[in-house]
């Protein structure tokens, strides 16, 4: 997929705030491109949200294995992520795209959930930056 220059410009923000630790970045701007040229943005929202919610929950359940609330409430933000990323996926033109983002996120094994993890760090970044720009 041919990224546009606003999505570019994006993820070269990200890179920067984020101290060049994007996981997935080529990823992210598929998405981020999907939603953009689908005007798409109340998904778009939705998908950085849960993402960010997702991602939180992970940090805190490495640091505590034994916190039955936050394992069901991570299975349940997982759920979420996997249905927001199947609904963006739907808009790729490209089958090649498709079938790569089936095999890498939704195959629900770990290393798909691991990938997703991963994504969900990106989109946690992005989040930062849109929380800075609306306090400012």
């Amino acid at each position: 997929m041919k990224l546009s220059e606003d999505t570019n410009q994006v993820l070269e923000f990200l890179d920067y705030t984020s101290g060049g630790t994007l996981r997935k970045r080529k990823d992210l701007g598929a998405l981020l491109e999907a939603l953009a040229g689908n005007n798409n943005y109340t998904l778009a929202n939705e998908l950085i949200f849960y993402g960010a919610a997702l991602w939180g929950g992970y940090r805190i359940l490495k640091t505590n294995t034994s916190n039955e609330a936050t394992k069901l409430e991570i299975e349940k933000l997982f759920e979420k992520v996997l249905e927001l990323l199947t609904m963006t996926i739907e808009l790729f033109d490209e089958e090649e795209l498709i079938e790569r983002f089936t095999r890498i996120y939704l195959k629900g094994d770990s290393g798909a959930r691991m990938n997703i993890i991963d994504l969900c760090y990106d989109l946690n970044e992005l989040k930062k930056v849109q929380n800075r720009l609306k306090n400012k």
